[in-house]
């Protein structure tokens, strides 16, 4: 068996980047290396292989994990207002501006 040395670990922390984060980093380099994802003790450590200039692709997949950690912390915080903005224009569409009463035509 052969021996793989051409591989780069990156090394998250379990308390900034949260695992969905990093997983989907790593689907978004699937095409452009291997990357295999594993717990360790509060950390998440990422395995690249395969690809040519692993040092840059490294960089460039610790760039796409915290893009991933912004996206899925904004769409936390921003879920409600979301929500309201999206029944608002639901609402709107349907020709309804204010609430009617029962009984009302």
């Amino acid at each position: 068996m052969k021996k793989q040395t051409d591989a780069k670990e990156l090394v998250f922390d379990s308390a900034v980047y949260s695992k969905e984060a990093v997983e989907l980093a790593a689907y978004v380099f699937a095409g452009r290396c291997g990357v295999k994802v594993s717990p360790g003790k509060g950390v998440l450590v990422a395995r690249l292989s395969g690809g040519a200039a692993l040092d840059r692709l490294a960089g460039e997949f610790a760039n796409e994990a915290l893009n991933q950690q912004c996206r899925i912390d904004l769409a936390k915080k921003n879920s409600k207002l979301a929500g309201m903005i999206v029944t608002k224009a639901l609402l709107s569409a349907c020709g309804e501006n204010k609430p009617r009463l029962r009984g009302s035509k």
